[in-house]
């Protein structure tokens, strides 16, 4: 696992790379757009119109180029200074947490009261559940339930800084230090101890570290690092530079409470609370900080659905922020790269609608036969072929090879209907309501459902392209030289296959739902069942599977299960299997409210002692191991 250290330097050569890259990119692709505009360009001004029209399409992506070899020049980062007070803040951690499985909220509770410095966790349940409340008296976190649920997660951490200031009126201590953890984000040990330091300087309000998931086949999840990882490796770490910072990412981040109180609390007129809550801390003046390493794990949305359903949201919520906030006019209280970041990340979930009109344009373009190019088809094709490959080989390197072109442009077909939803929203302003993004078992398996616009754009493709060829054979109509039809054509191609990337994702059926809590890690270790030694198969939290010696346990009734390094824990015994060898394979699985085995297994996954796994590097947790290549536990 990346990231695990803390943050230093970039590495030169990739740095080196990274530059060579971006303006390897940025200088091919102007190369070819002078060609294009010098050498290809009819002349007959019938046709200008459309030629012109094609070659402002190629030119769109410049721009967006230049700018980000520019603001990712530099990702070198610094850890937290030394604490320099002659006490140490007063932390509580907060656990905001609605309708998540007890297997999502239980790992994430018994890791944040295991952490070192003492602090106070205290779980926000806007779901009042009982047995989440027994959960919290076993571990020893302050429960809380509200009465009102207004304004989904804003609301329910307001009315716990509400609690707190009124506690505090009554002689209780006071807090300086906010953290926040969404219920399926399970910290690690140094999630405190590598970031307080920051609160040394009086001017930072936030600090604000990576994401990083836990579960291997997520939706979103290119076999790197995730598509957040782009994000978090990348950009985030960028914004770590003077006039500049990161914004509040919702978890695995800790707030200065003075500040917070400051801005009012949480924001609560968008459904964007953390981007918004961090516009009124700059606008006041507060500094933000990004810390880059891995803290905490969280869960990615598994399915095309709960992905939609997410990325809809932070894009709506996004173009809430930009009209409230009037971000186009920002610039008298922002700082030029802020402005910079902070306008053109949230136009930035208008994608969706430039993505359809990489569709649309260059269909129009093919369709109505006009002339847009004179150039030789082979030299077309060779230039055409050599620009975009270089573009794609330096803008990995840009990205630090953060990104897998064929899930990035599966993933951005499927952003259209985010897209469209924006900028319907820009025109409606229709009322937003807060969705939660749901984790955990679903009642069935069931693939992906494809949305409306793909299947229009398909048959837009199909037609477009069945028309143009009727067309070159002398079947119907056609004034187009080949060198135009291969221009238009190429980009049509290229967008087909793109968005048969995003079908092929949606419908497969790795990212069906499941009917599954909890996530298993494939991971081998000593184990001892009711003082039988074996191995560990598997492990989540809420069971595990171990391989024994032949009918050394019964069929059914419990087993004392011992991890390396922990505790013994009692099991029931769900499903044995002879093996050809001569062995015994075993489902353990927690008993229904065991909440005391389930911080065990839990600790053991997220908090793995030293030496408990052979194959873990130092400070390696076990749900590293191969959780990326794993899908959800059984048990």
């Amino acid at each position: 696992m990346a990231n695990l250290d803390a943050p230093g330097p970039e590495d030169r050569w990739a740095r080196r790379m990274a530059h060579v890259g971006g303006v390897g990119a940025a200088v091919a692709l102007t190369l070819y757009l002078i060609w294009r505009a010098a050498f290809t360009l009819p002349s007959g001004p019938s046709d200008q119109i459309a030629a012109w029209g094609m070659l402002a399409f190629e030119v769109l992506p410049l721009p967006g180029m230049v700018l980000n070899a520019i603001t990712w020049w530099n990702l070198d980062a610094s850890p937290a200074p030394r604490h320099q007070t002659a006490a140490p803040p007063r932390v509580v951690l907060l656990i905001p947490t609605y309708n998540e499985p007890a297997e999502v909220l239980a790992p994430t509770v018994a890791a944040a009261c295991a952490l070192t410095p003492a602090h106070e966790t205290w779980v926000l349940d806007d779901g009042d559940r009982d047995w989440a409340a027994e959960l919290c008296a076993t571990y020893e976190a302050r429960y809380v339930r509200r009465s009102e649920h207004d304004h989904a997660k804003a609301g329910n951490i307001n009315h716990a800084l509400a609690l707190m200031e009124s506690e505090e009126a009554m002689g209780a201590p006071g807090f300086d230090v906010l953290a926040v953890l969404d219920c399926d984000h399970v910290p690690l040990p140094a999630f405190l101890t590598s970031t307080l330091g920051w609160f040394a300087d009086p001017r930072v309000a936030l600090v604000q570290a990576p994401q990083t998931f836990y579960n291997g086949g997520a939706f979103d999840d290119d076999g790197i690092t995730g598509e957040q990882g782009m994000f978090f490796n990348v950009q985030m770490r960028a914004r770590n530079t003077a006039g500049a910072g990161p914004f509040w990412c919702g978890s695995t981040s800790l707030l200065r409470l003075e500040a917070l109180r400051q801005v009012g609390g949480v924001a609560v007129e968008t459904i964007t609370e953390d981007m918004h809550t961090t516009l009124k801390l700059i606008k006041r003046g507060w500094r933000t900080v990004y810390h880059h390493q891995t803290l905490a794990l969280g869960l990615a949305p598994a399915t095309p659905e709960q992905y939609l359903l997410q990325r809809r949201r932070w894009g709506m919520g996004a173009m809430q922020i930009l009209t409230h906030e009037r971000l186009w006019a920002a610039k008298r209280w922002m700082s030029w790269r802020n402005f910079h970041e902070y306008l053109n990340g949230t136009l930035w979930w208008l994608e969706g609608v430039g993505t359809l009109l990489a569709f649309l344009i260059p269909a129009l373009a093919l369709a109505s036969g006009a002339q847009t190019s004179t150039a030789d088809p082979v030299v077309f094709t060779a230039v055409f072929g050599t620009t975009f490959a270089v573009r794609l080989w330096g803008a990995k390197q840009l990205m630090r090879r953060q990104i897998h072109w064929p899930t990035a442009f599966a993933l951005r077909v499927f952003r259209i209907p985010v897209g469209i939803a924006c900028l319907w929203w820009l025109i409606s302003r229709k009322a937003l309501r807060f969705e939660v993004t749901p984790k955990g078992a679903a009642d069935r398996r069931a693939r992906g459902t494809l949305p409306r616009i793909l299947l229009v754009l398909a048959l837009i493709v199909v037609a477009d392209v069945a028309y143009s060829a009727a067309g070159v054979l002398g079947l119907v109509p056609w004034r187009a030289n080949p060198s135009s039809t291969l221009t238009a054509g190429s980009w049509l191609l290229l967008s087909a296959a793109v968005l048969g990337l995003g079908i092929v994702r949606i419908r497969s059926e790795r990212y069906a739902t499941s009917r599954r809590n909890s996530h298993r890690v494939m991971v081998a270790a000593p184990v001892t069942v009711s003082g039988v030694r074996g191995e560990l198969m598997d492990i989540s939290v809420g069971g595990v599977r171990v391989r024994l010696p032949h009918a050394a346990l019964p069929r059914s009734g419990t087993a004392v299960l011992t991890l390396p390094g922990a505790p013994a824990v009692q099991l029931e015994i769900v499903h044995t299997t002879a093996g050809h060898d001569g062995e015994q394979t075993v489902s353990l699985r927690v008993r229904a409210g065991d909440w005391a085995s389930h911080r065990v297994l839990s600790l053991w996954l997220f908090h793995t002692p030293l030496d408990a796994v052979p194959a873990l590097g130092h400070g390696v947790p076990a749900v590293a191991v191969t959780a990326r290549a794993t899908g959800p536990a059984s048990r």
